[in-house]
């Protein structure tokens, strides 16, 4: 009897153009979405899968190429921010030049807010996923092993032969979350951090946001988000646990719950661990739990300092709001992380004054200052393209997008060279206004790559980020890509996102009705 050759699945984590934010390019840990899809292929199918995540193996372009060539796919599936989508093209475009019929899928953040524009700019993606991947790619890889049809399953965008660039309807994202299976971190190499998902969505609407999960938070039980912690650090034996959740505490009782469950399970006496919440959903009991659990830093949103801008982000907070979290977490002995952002609509140099004001008061463990990026999908994305908020949009090269050194967007009022100078005056302001030196100098050691990136853009002004990176010879033709994403597209982008987002939040919030009416 002749048995049939497996269907390969390969999912990748392509490799970075050089390393600029440690934390994102030379992770200790994972690509949990990728973890995810290969779990629940696993389960639901018998397709052989393999993962290639070049950011936590350290690899580059070539050496993922001759591990996709071993392994010889059907299928090969990659993952991308905004940031990534370039190098993602690139590799998607070295591996089928030699593997010509393998089909390219590609999903993530920018995929999804940018379907049709996507596979217009790189031709070496087929196919893309929109929105949750798992049930999608599922279906996906059954009908292509099959050879059968794809134009009824849902959240694809994909090349037809005839019609050109087609997009199928919006799926619905998975509501029980406790359904999905443990992330496949078995066909990772053995990491010092592991991603625990205990929540997808979050229900604010910020401005600099796509808010890729959605506007309804889908949790997780509660014993089985231990049960997976415990399944963690029984076989990984990890330094970190990091949740991954847009707003950990969502359902503060929920969270209490579980931080009742993880301490009698010793959880903090095990591991380092953190998480990220928001101001308004804190109180003493929380803390009180964080802190015997021994939690090792609660990262909160501030954003800005200025009242105007607060009111105007879709975070809902205030000043009074968000010091009162820091004050209660000071009062419990719960370490903190301030993340602040520099670039609101209509920012001046006077607001920015306001947030390190606000910051220096805060005094957090860790202050992280970013610089605001216009992420497709989002409203600040619409307004920098629509010249509105004293935007000024300087790129739509993704590769320019990055959060710290990056180099997409500045103001009519402030330039990029001066809001990056106003960035690393505020980080000295956070700390020797508040007497650390050392903690100072042990940040600039620790976050030292996008420090030096940033400072060697300041150093000489008009560089991209592309031109403090090492690109491939081959990178622009290997890519091919078409016409970038015009301010048009990306105004409309905006609306049409938040058309899927209010769409699904009133199905949601309907199902839920007929849940409790049955």
């Amino acid at each position: 009897m002749v048995t049939e050759a497996p269907y390969k699945v390969l999912l990748v984590n392509a490799p970075v153009l050089g390393v600029l934010e440690p934390w994102y390019d030379s992770p200790d840990f994972g690509r949990p979405s990728l973890a995810y899809i290969a779990a629940y292929l696993r389960e639901h199918d018998n397709f052989s899968i393999q993962i290639i995540d070049a950011k936590l193996e350290k690899l580059g372009f070539n050496e993922v190429l001759e591990r996709a060539l071993l392994y010889k796919p059907q299928i090969i599936g990659f993952t991308a921010f905004t940031n990534e989508i370039k190098p993602c093209a690139y590799q998607a475009a070295l591996i089928k030049e030699k593997l010509p019929e393998a089909i390219m899928v590609v999903g993530g953040p920018h995929l999804t807010a940018l379907p049709a524009d996507t596979l217009r700019e790189f031709p070496s993606f087929d196919i893309g996923v929109v929105g949750d991947g798992e049930v999608t790619f599922l279906e996906l890889c059954r009908s292509l092993r099959q050879n059968s049809p794809i134009d009824q399953i849902a959240g694809l965008v994909y090349r037809h032969s005839v019609l050109g660039i087609k997009q199928t309807p919006f799926r619905t994202r998975i509501a029980d979350q406790d359904s999905l299976p443990y992330p496949a971190w078995d066909l990772f190499p053995k990491a010092n951090t592991y991603f625990v998902q205990a929540s997808r969505g979050c229900p604010y609407q910020c401005v600099f946001c796509m808010n890729h999960n959605g506007r309804i938070a889908r949790t997780r039980s509660v014993q089985q988000v231990v049960n997976e912690i415990r399944w963690i650090l029984d076989t990984y034996q990890p330094e970190w646990i990091r949740f991954g959740d847009e707003l950990w505490s969502v359902d503060i009782d929920r969270s209490c719950e579980l931080l009742e469950a993880l301490l009698a399970i010793g959880f903090g006496d095990r591991v380092k661990w953190d998480m990220t919440t928001h101001v308004n959903f804190v109180n003493d009991r929380l803390f009180e739990l964080l802190k015997k659990n021994k939690v090792t830093t609660v990262e909160m949103g501030v954003e800005t300092g200025d009242d105007q801008a607060l009111k105007q982000m879709g975070k809902a907070t205030n000043r009074s709001m968000i010091l009162n979290a820091f004050e209660m977490a000071k009062k419990h002995g719960v370490p903190t992380g301030a993340l602040l952002l520099l670039g609101q609509p209509n920012e001046s140099i006077q607001s920015i004054r306001h947030t390190i004001d606000l910051a220096v008061e805060i005094n957090a463990d860790l202050p992280l200052l970013g610089i605001m990026v216009p992420f497709p999908g989002t409203e600040v994305a619409k307004m920098a393209a629509a010249g509105e908020g004293g935007y000024r949009l300087l790129s739509t090269n993704w590769d320019d997008y990055n959060k710290h050194p990056g180099n997409a967007l500045e103001f009519t009022s402030i330039s990029r060279t001066r809001l990056e100078l106003l960035q690393m005056w505020g980080y000295v302001n956070i700390f020797l206004r508040n007497g650390r030196l050392v903690d100072m100098l042990r940040f600039l050691w620790t976050y030292r790559g996008a420090a030096w990136a940033t400072l060697r853009k300041v150093m000489t002004p008009g560089r991209g980020v592309t031109d403090i990176r090492t690109i491939p010879a081959d990178y622009d033709q290997k890519i091919n890509a078409g016409a970038e994403v015009s301010a048009i597209r990306l105004i409309e982008s905006r609306g049409e996102w938040n058309t899927v987002q209010v769409n699904e939040a009133k199905k949601y919030k309907l199902s839920q009705r007929k849940v409790l009416d049955s």
